[in-house]
């Protein structure tokens, strides 16, 4: 028994490491993914420059095909519509699809070694005009949690390496990837080229059985060369744009049987070191501490599971200072239909602040303020098994 529990901790931290979309299915075997989701977001803002609210709507469509016992293939993209109104009483809207994702998985050997490689195929929008640029900038946050957070990225291909081991009842896990990104135009009626620089990622993880629980420990590192502005109207045809900052992620989890209940208890750490700018200014470096919470309550066939969740963001160029906390609430069930289908519907609802800084329209003096916010969002996924 202690061999099988070890085994399962293998494969599911190798299937972690490579970032699967769903466990292993059987040969020949299609999941479809699909669903809505709708999230708001009231701004308690005063100035005119500020979002009285943020919405977006997102309808993800996605596939995981298994199509031998070592090779699954998954692809996915999402239509989003994203709306910013402004308490001038301005409105801008973003609709569209987002970028395609793809991602072939290797079992070179099964749950132990795995090959992936994925591509960032262009076709989200990314031309975009100043009030499209106003709601993406909205939306393009790690703090608030916005179902879509970016419409293109340009292309992009990720190839990587997971290894899975285990060593003294622990299941251990390394992983490393490097993604090339291409060059694209982010504003519309410029000539602008905008190249990301590429990304090199390692992850360590560790998972082991704890009496009838699991819990499991994960850190990552991700580097980023510099990004490059293109066709500028100066002598240089292309400069150094920004230098992104390191980012740090930690994560800890821990799931354990209550009764007729199942707990899950995890915690996640995002840091992001200082970036550098063309013009020698540096941003601010940033940090987001999550802990959150949630009870599985079976009933028959079906799962009712409420979480709970917190998050304190922090930020500042020398030391970190408060920017902001979430306090969520939400709840999830899981509803069977048949043997191959499944509804799950969810609900969230958000309260909290965030520091933003407003200028004097006197003055044009910076000054911070914490401003406050609540949301709420709505979802109904459905999964297929075909």
């Amino acid at each position: 028994m202690r061999a099988r529990t070890l085994f399962r901790s293998l494969a599911a931290l190798a299937l972690a490491l490579a970032s699967l979309a769903a466990p292993v299915q059987a040969q020949g075997r299609r999941i479809v993914l699909s669903g809505a989701e709708f999230r708001t977001v009231s701004f308690d803002a005063k100035s005119v420059d500020d979002a009285k609210s943020v919405s977006e709507m997102v309808v993800p469509m996605g596939v995981v095909w298994t199509f031998s016992p070592r090779l699954t293939v998954d692809l996915g993209t999402r239509f989003a519509q994203a709306q910013r109104k402004g308490v001038d009483g301005s409105s801008a809207t973003l609709s569209g699809l987002t970028d395609v994702q793809a991602r072939a998985v290797v079992q070179l050997v099964p749950d132990r070694i795995l090959v992936t490689v994925a591509a960032n195929l262009p076709t989200g929008k990314t031309k975009l005009t100043g009030e499209e640029l106003a709601v993406t900038s909205a939306i393009a946050t790690d703090f608030l949690p916005y179902p879509v957070s970016s419409f293109g990225n340009g292309g992009s291909v990720t190839s990587g390496l997971a290894l899975a081991v285990p060593v003294a009842g622990w299941a251990i896990g390394l992983a490393g990837s490097y993604r090339m990104s291409s060059e694209y135009s982010p504003l519309a009626d410029t000539n602008l080229s905008y190249k990301p620089g590429t990304e090199l990622r390692f992850r360590v993880g560790l998972d082991r059985i704890v009496g009838q629980g699991r819990f499991s420990l994960g850190f990552t590192y991700s580097s980023f060369a510099t990004d490059e502005l293109g066709n500028l109207p100066q002598p240089t045809p292309r400069i150094p744009a920004f230098s992104p900052g390191n980012r740090y992620i930690s994560q800890a989890s821990w799931s354990f049987p209550a009764g007729n209940l199942g707990v899950s208890l995890y915690a996640w750490d995002l840091y992001r070191s200082v970036g550098e700018v063309s013009n020698g200014s540096i941003t601010q470096k940033q940090n987001i501490m999550t802990l959150g919470g949630a009870v599985a309550i079976q009933m028959g066939r079906n799962q009712l599971r409420p979480s709970l969740e917190y998050r304190r963001f922090t930020s500042g160029v020398t030391k970190l200072e408060g920017a902001g906390t979430l306090l969520s609430l939400g709840t999830r069930f899981q509803m069977a239909l048949g043997e191959r289908f499944a509804l799950l519907p969810t609900l969230r609802f958000d309260t909290g602040s965030i520091r933003m800084v407003v200028r004097d329209p006197v003055t044009g003096a910076a000054n911070p303020r914490d401003i406050g916010f609540s949301g709420f969002s709505a979802a109904l996924g459905l999964r297929a098994t075909m």
